[in-house]
């Protein structure tokens, strides 16, 4: 293929249906992992591989790095050099956990999600298996409602420590507009002074931890 001046197709190679799956899309790319199960290569896998594809193929007047860089930058074909099959089970896996985490990545960077706030706060809390680190989550859901200051949000989890706790105190209420100011009365204390949630902030958290409608306006 590098002495050619002509388009090859590979034809009666290995590379054969690669390259024709690539000439119908040509966006894609593809990745080989190369390794040699005959061969137990204990350091130094990669040297040891390019001598043998040189010995093996013929290449020994042909550098192995310039069909590498041929093959990526003209053909969208990357070739991996990896030291048995260990290595190319731990590189499928590598490889299967990113894809399977790409989603989410491309949700949290949508600027349309605008409860993705930024800031070192927001990067999550570690919950053990005995439940420490829960109450901290409970805290940054509260905190993640408009106009909510980390103060406001410790006056709700320091009177209920946990969503369930508050979900049972709206449910022991008898009336829709009891619920919605169950939290207005709370004292915030902050600064040496003291101030009430208010009617505003009590019936958002209600909203939020009760409605069902997924495209309502917390607001």
């Amino acid at each position: 293929m590098l002495d050619s001046n002509e388009e090859q197709t590979g034809a009666g190679s290995f590379l054969s249906p690669i390259l024709e799956c690539l000439n119908r899309d040509a966006k894609k790319v593809v990745t080989l992992l190369v390794t040699d199960p005959q061969q137990d290569y204990r350091t130094d896998a990669v040297p040891l591989l390019d001598e043998t594809l040189q010995s093996k193929l013929g290449m020994e007047n042909v550098d192995v790095e310039e069909v590498l860089v041929y093959l990526q930058l003209c053909k969208n074909i990357s070739l991996v050099f990896l030291d048995g099959w260990q290595e190319v089970t731990n590189h499928v896996c590598a490889v299967t956990k990113a894809l399977s985490k790409r989603p989410f990545k491309l949700l949290t960077e949508r600027a349309e999600l605008p409860f993705c706030v930024d800031g070192s706060w927001a990067s999550g809390v570690r919950v053990e298996r005995d439940g420490s680190g829960l109450i901290q989550v409970w805290s940054r859901q509260v905190q993640q409602l408009n106009r909510v200051s980390p103060t406001v949000a410790s006056t709700v989890i320091a009177a209920y420590p946990s969503p369930q706790l508050l979900l049972q105190a709206y449910q022991s209420l008898d009336s829709e507009e009891d619920r919605k100011s169950l939290l207005a009365g709370l004292l915030v204390k902050s600064g040496g002074k003291e101030r009430r949630i208010g009617p505003e902030i009590s019936a958002r958290v209600y909203r939020c931890l009760t409605a069902q409608n997924p495209q309502l306006v917390l607001d």
